[in-house]
């Protein structure tokens, strides 16, 4: 694959599709540019037959659409591939089975990549997309974001769309929607061809072969940015499949999640290097993105940390998120790593993000963001964030 983050393209005007034609798919290459870090990877090694790693993966196991959602229809090739089988076969009131997995493990910003190839047949809905969930149903009531990164229906092979989706409780669309509508991609998806996405705090652009395909401008503060499963998936839908073409399958070659900037907030899965001295309290106040929680502490000298683990050493730009508003403390005092403290006037002005500079920092748990309480009115503590330069 050429590098996915090397051929920007054109720039796209916010939320509008481009469409180019790829170039033909080339050796698999890491992103460009410093400080990526490889954090998730499966090239689906192992004996032809058997199941991809339980302890990386969940099956997708729902009946939806025209299918059923089976654990055995997913298996390993033998020389490097996972398989979706797609079969004529009556399973839970289902006339076909399909299937997929869903990553066990939950990612937030970075760049995923696939390498896909589709079966040959109508009647079939593959998917390389994110989500909060495990499998067993596409309607988790604790899921917020869906980036869909392909999204096929095999009777149209040459066409996918890319989406973000915003939901509420699991079945209800919040507002924030963006997507190109089904397009010609200018290839034959049932041969192979590597599909990403880059998925940042302001944008999610979306990659085919390299080229860039779609940007979407999706903002914190327009829904809540949550952790996400990653989903390699195939289930009948739409037209009704052949099944003179069946059994087939769907192809993955690879799929990789790398890391560049890291976000330490104060609840979920990002709390992980979160703590506090002194007395807090959750408050009332929006964070950095939309239901992000904000605590708050009014003695002085009490302190929240963040410790974020950075994975790759070098120049990172420091923020501390600032919810500004009334009775917010006016001299909160902001440090890295024990350094000069930056005030934070927590009691006026916009909420948004404080920087701190950007500074040279070492891999590992060693760096730390302070925030401390000046006593004359209460501290709000919410994330911080390390962008890499």
């Amino acid at each position: 694959m050429r590098n996915p983050l090397a051929r920007t393209a054109a720039a796209l005007a916010l939320g509008a599709t481009c469409l180019v034609l790829p170039a033909a798919p080339a050796a698999h290459a890491d992103p460009t540019g410093t400080g990526w870090s490889l954090v998730f990877t499966d090239t689906f090694d192992g004996a032809a037959g058997s199941a991809p790693s339980t302890a990386r993966w969940n099956f997708r196991t729902d009946v939806k659409a025209l299918s059923a959602q089976l654990a055995r229809n997913v298996t390993l090739s033998g020389d490097g591939r996972l398989l979706i089988h797609l079969k004529k076969e009556s399973v839970s009131g289902k006339e076909f089975t399909g299937g997929g997995v869903v990553s066990k493990q939950a990612f937030r910003y970075g760049y995923y990549e696939t390498r896909v190839r589709l079966n040959d047949g109508p009647g079939w809905h593959s998917a390389f997309w994110l989500m909060a969930g495990n499998g067993t149903t596409t309607f988790n009531p604790e899921h917020r974001t869906e980036i869909d990164v392909l999204e096929t229906d095999s009777a149209q092979p040459r066409t996918t769309q890319h989406n973000v989706h915003t939901w509420k409780d699991g079945t209800t669309k919040a507002p924030t929607h963006y997507g190109t509508g089904v397009y010609d991609t200018g290839v034959d998806l049932r041969q192979w061809h590597t599909v990403g996405v880059d998925w940042r705090e302001t944008s999610v652009r979306y990659y085919i072969d390299g080229v860039l395909k779609f940007t979407a401008p999706y903002l914190p503060g327009q829904w809540t940015h949550d952790y996400l499963n990653i989903w390699l998936t195939s289930i009948a839908y739409g037209v009704s499949p052949d099944p003179a073409l069946l059994p087939a399958t769907v192809e993955f070659d690879y799929i990789k999640y790398w890391q560049r900037d890291y976000y330490v907030d104060n609840d979920g899965p990002a709390a992980y290097g979160y703590g506090e001295t002194g007395e807090w309290q959750d408050s009332a106040v929006g964070g950095w993105t939309h239901g992000s929680p904000v605590r708050y502490a009014c003695a002085a000298g009490a302190k929240a940390t963040w410790r974020p683990t950075i994975r790759s050493s070098g120049d990172y730009a420091v923020y501390v998120y600032n919810p500004a508003g009334s009775g917010g403390d006016p001299a909160a005092r902001a440090q890295l790593n024990g350094g000069t403290a930056v005030t934070v006037n927590q009691g006026a002005g916009t909420p948004g993000w404080v920087s701190l500079g950007t500074h040279a920092l070492a891999a590992g748990t060693g760096n730390t963001v302070t925030l401390t309480a000046s006593g004359s009115s209460c501290a709000r503590a919410d994330a911080v964030k390390f962008v890499r330069r």
